[in-house]
């Protein structure tokens, strides 16, 4: 870690109090030009940082600027071997996250300002500007059969949805999740959820990929026409909130999934409970696509243990739907 980085995670435990430049130069085993020439070049990066003579340093303001190694910093607590790579911008996260392990990374978390290549489900693009959302990938290979990550996009849609909720809305239960990996704030979709699983002939390897994109806040020219009706931020929700927020998302949604891959087991019903409490289908009149070229129309009755949709068809039969897509029939 550099000594800028090193100042800043400092600064960032004391947020709010004064430390002089020696006390710094002393924790960090540095020289006081060092750590005033790590100040200078994070003030330039926009944090805002006193100077006071006879107090030291304090840091006032936190920008919202994704860095890679703040979020290392925070993550090595609970995973050592986890890699955190920040971008300006790239194609996609998720092909990036997957270079990664493949290049022999143990877990990945990619994060990037900017997609230009971002997608979503059954290769839809998923609109990711620059500097409104964060858009972040988390990779690993294992050992285990595909069959154990059956779950794991709604297990994901989980974690994001209660990290922006602890995050923005200091823990008030305000996302709603949308079968199968959507997260929603009233009627308006913020967040995303695309999971890859691969299986390499190459190297006989096996790779999970968990992408998320959250629309944090508006783009500056508003989305494109055909999404203005369902796409929406979190900051337009009436929220205001100051520093890192971007970073903090990133950090709370990936305690939550290495926590869930460690205790899988003990989580699990913990898990499903919260998925189907935050589920804003039940009751509701669904119209079905299995991208079959047919459509049709049930109610939704609940979600059962394997994350599976049930529903009940105009007909009356009782069915289960383990993919697809469904769209709420307003009347």
């Amino acid at each position: 870690m550099k000594t800028k980085d090193k100042v800043l995670a400092l600064l960032y435990d004391i947020q709010g109090e004064y430390i002089s430049g020696q006390d710094i130069a002393d924790k960090l085993y540095v020289t006081r030009a060092a750590v005033w020439k790590a100040i200078k070049s994070l003030q330039e990066d926009g944090y805002d940082i006193d100077a006071v003579t006879n107090k030291g340093y304090r840091l006032r303001y936190v920008p919202d600027i994704i860095d890679g190694d703040v979020i290392q910093d925070k993550l090595r607590s609970v995973d050592h071997e986890i890699e955190v790579l920040g971008y300006d911008e790239v194609t996609s996260t998720n092909d990036v996250a997957l270079q990664r392990v493949k290049e022999g990374r143990k877990r990945v978390v990619v994060l990037a300002g900017k997609q230009t290549q971002g997608r979503g489900r059954r290769g839809r693009e998923f609109y990711s500007p620059a500097n409104t959302g964060l858009y972040m990938s988390l990779a690993w290979a294992t050992d285990d059969s595909m069959a154990v990550y059956r779950n794991i996009t709604a297990i994901a849609a989980c974690a994001t949805a209660t990290a922006i909720d602890e995050v923005i809305f200091d823990g008030d239960d305000v996302t709603r999740i949308k079968w199968v990996n959507d997260i929603f704030i009233g009627d308006l979709k913020v967040a995303g959820i695309l999971t890859e699983c691969f299986e390499s002939m190459e190297d006989a390897g096996r790779y999970v990929v968990i992408g998320i994109g959250i629309n944090i806040y508006m783009p500056e020219n508003d989305f494109p026409k055909e999404l203005r009706s369902v796409a929406g931020a979190i900051m337009t929700n009436g929220q205001k909130k100051e520093g890192d927020i971007r970073n903090q998302i990133c950090i709370a949604i990936t305690q939550k999934l290495l926590e869930y891959m460690r205790n899988a087991e003990d989580l699990g019903q913990q898990c499903l409970q919260m998925y189907r409490s935050k589920s804003f289908l039940g009751g509701c009149y669904v119209k079905i696509n299995s991208f079959d070229g047919k459509y049709e129309y049930a109610q939704v009755e609940d979600i059962n243990d394997d994350y599976e949709l049930v529903v009940i068809y105009d007909d009356g039969r009782r069915g289960v739907l383990s993919s697809g897509e469904v769209s709420v029939v307003r009347y």
